[in-house]
């Protein structure tokens, strides 16, 4: 009888280790860093700085074409951390305004942009700002 109480006694020693673990929360991001897109060359190169302070945050990206054709607008930002996500402000060299948020994809180490252009003064550089998935390149922007 002793025996056939073993194998219940390690399946249930099992579930309260493993469910504990199953329990915690997936770790807050840290948006602290520089950014470029991931997956396959699409012709376009895009980088992302974000600068952290407590929820604070500075910002700046810049884009091009890989070839050299077209806009290559930079931009600059201020924003905040809220709830796990981004957000920030943009006026990018072509004064084209904006707001993005970028919070990480759940289960990934991949980072979600979204962007949304509010003025536009410079229509050529659009095709840049939309939704946006980055790897993070590093824990350090490039610039202070």
């Amino acid at each position: 009888m002793a025996r056939s109480f073993l194998p219940f006694l390690a399946l249930l020693i099992g579930l309260f280790v493993a469910c504990p673990a199953a329990a915690a929360p997936a770790p807050k991001p840290d948006f602290n860093g520089s950014y470029e897109l991931a997956g396959k060359p699409s012709g376009r190169v895009f980088s992302l700085e974000v600068q952290l302070k407590g929820r604070r945050a500075t910002v700046s990206f810049s884009a091009s074409m890989t070839d050299g054709a077209g806009a290559a607008p930079d931009a600059d930002g201020t924003g905040k951390v809220d709830d796990d996500v981004l957000s920030f402000k943009f006026k990018d060299s072509f004064n084209n305004e904006g707001t993005c948020k970028l919070r990480l994809l759940p289960n990934s180490s991949l980072y979600q942009l979204d962007m949304v252009v509010t003025k536009v003064v410079e229509p050529s550089p659009l095709h840049f700002y939309s939704t946006l998935q980055l790897k993070k390149t590093s824990a350090r922007p490039a610039s202070p």
